[in-house]
């Protein structure tokens, strides 16, 4: 059967693209590794076959979640480790491309645009899923799933860390993760995407704009003037 584009587009997930950021004044450049990824991952795309199919041989069905709702994801972060977290995207919000200044940034780099987005992990499992990565993505509507920047320094508008060193079952963490989007795009939905075979779950809802006018500000009531008798 012929696949759908919305199926052809998530199963682009980009696993080796992920941004490394350093801070200006030691290590190398910032550098993206999407490109050839990004081929590959089309490639692979567009040369599967038939509907994507849970193990059970039904049709996995993608899900739309609307920032603050839960989700329960399954995935294998290792071979020989399989991890169960419930999974909830809070809120984004747009950063801006200044908020980088101590960072080594390449051309491509300086014309993108940064998203902080909040997430809360739960672990539902029985395994130690310390320090893993999450299978969560930026998707802003070309064919391949964006993975979190890597900040290998202290970033104070979203402090990006992976899960805690020691993450047990029943231990719940809040954590910050630093997306960006390519020039002349912008994030449409938060995906997490387990793997290649299963479906979807995409977070969606407006992304908090904190130069927006009005942003930030209190919402007092105002007084009214009292009007004299004549």
């Amino acid at each position: 059967m012929h696949m759908s584009s919305r199926a052809i587009r998530l199963s682009a997930v980009i696993l080796a693209g992920a941004l490394s950021l350093t801070a200006c004044g030691g290590g190398d450049d910032a550098k993206s590794e999407s490109g050839d990824s990004a081929s590959q991952s089309k490639s692979q795309a567009g040369g599967s076959a038939g509907d994507e199919s849970t193990a059970d041989g039904s049709a996995a069905e993608d899900s739309v979640l609307e920032f603050g709702e839960l989700a329960s994801v399954t995935w294998k972060p290792k071979e020989s480790l399989e991890g169960t977290v419930d999974l909830t995207v809070q809120k984004a919000t747009l950063g801006s491309i200044k908020d980088f200044a101590g960072f080594k940034l390449d051309a491509a780099m300086k014309k993108s645009t940064p998203y902080y987005v909040q997430v809360k992990v739960k672990n539902t499992g029985d395994t130690d899923l310390g320090g893993v990565d999450l299978p969560i993505f930026l998707d802003n509507g070309s064919d391949v799933l964006f993975p979190p920047a890597r900040i290998t320094s202290s970033f104070t508008p979203c402090p990006s860390r992976p899960l805690p060193e020691k993450f047990v079952g029943g231990k719940t963490a809040k954590l910050c993760l630093v997306f960006i989007a390519n020039e002349g795009t912008k994030l449409e939905s938060i995906a997490v995407r387990a793997d290649e075979e299963g479906a979807t779950i995409d977070w969606a809802g407006k992304v908090t704009d904190p130069n927006a006018k009005g942003a930030g500000k209190p919402k007092g009531k105002k007084g009214k003037k009292g009007k004299k008798n004549g």
